[in-house]
């Protein structure tokens, strides 16, 4: 068995232990669901192209930020990111030039003799630590009710 098939195996695994529907993304080693509590989530899984034995996982909320709270969205992520913490806080541009996003990252050597115990211990972890940032990261949370209205919705 090769490593990306061993990844893809765990991951798969894990999504169907947790009960999670899920959906593959265009290529082989992507997967995607959605967390429903506390808040919605986008969890992306991506079994690294350049390397097979490295999982890539991405949290974001659904919805993107003002491009004007870039400085204290960044500040926030550097703040977060001193901590030591399972994802990485990561500010990013969209397509849209008057909102940017926040993602919650991790990147983690998937060894050849992980136990199913250990990845899934990874995974939730992970996913508990990006629910954690997006508590904190609350957007509407501090914004005037006229301001609420700017954020629009991933999903």
């Amino acid at each position: 068995m090769t490593n990306e098939q061993m990844c893809a195996n765990l991951v798969e695994r894990y999504l169907r232990t947790r009960g999670r529907q899920y959906f593959r993304g265009h290529r082989d080693g992507e997967y995607f669901f959605v967390t429903g509590a506390p808040r919605r989530l986008h969890v992306h899984f991506e079994i690294s192209p350049a390397h097979d034995d490295v999982l890539i996982i991405r949290v974001t909320p659904g919805c993107y930020f003002p491009a004007a709270d870039r400085p204290w969205l960044t500040h926030f992520a550097d703040t977060w990111n001193l901590q030591d913490r399972h994802v990485t806080a990561i500010v990013h541009c969209s397509c849209d030039p008057q909102r940017i996003g926040v993602v919650a990252r991790k990147s983690q050597w998937i060894r050849s003799k992980v136990s199913f115990a250990d990845f899934a211990s990874l995974v939730d972890l992970t996913i508990a630590d990006a629910t954690e940032l997006f508590e904190q990261l609350d957007p509407a949370a501090g914004l005037p009710s006229a301001e609420r209205s700017l954020l629009r919705h991933a999903g």
